[in-house]
């Protein structure tokens, strides 16, 4: 039963696009109404724009600051990590004077970033 609907147009048969294409072409269209309809409908979505909010953008939870005037040694840096709540530690750099982030690798181990 499925197929000999089918073959007659049913559930998006053959001929559903020429079908589309015909009544398309046939519908005639009034320039300046159609115009009339985007100018109102471009005004409602400016008007909403202000209210729309992306679900896309990360919102910042919590903000953290560190230490970068008092160098420590990386020793205590790692020390350090592991009583920290996050996955990295920023600090100065005792050795090299410079801002070094030293994080926990995914595959184990700890990470070092110096900042130039």
């Amino acid at each position: 039963k499925y197929r000999t609907r089918r073959k007659q147009g049913w559930h998006s048969g053959n001929g559903m696009a020429e079908d589309l294409m015909a009544a398309l072409e046939k519908a005639e269209f009034d320039d300046e109404v159609a115009v009339e309809v985007a100018k109102e409908l471009e005004d409602e979505s400016l008007s909403r724009l202000g209210d729309f909010i992306d679900p896309e953008t990360p919102n910042i939870i919590k903000v953290n600051s560190f230490d970068l005037e008092n160098a420590i040694p990386v020793k205590d840096a790692i020390f350090a990590l592991d009583y920290v709540d996050h996955d990295f530690f920023v600090f100065k750099n005792e050795e090299t004077g410079k801002p070094t982030v030293i994080y926990k690798r995914n595959a184990g181990g700890v990470g070092l970033i110096e900042i130039p």
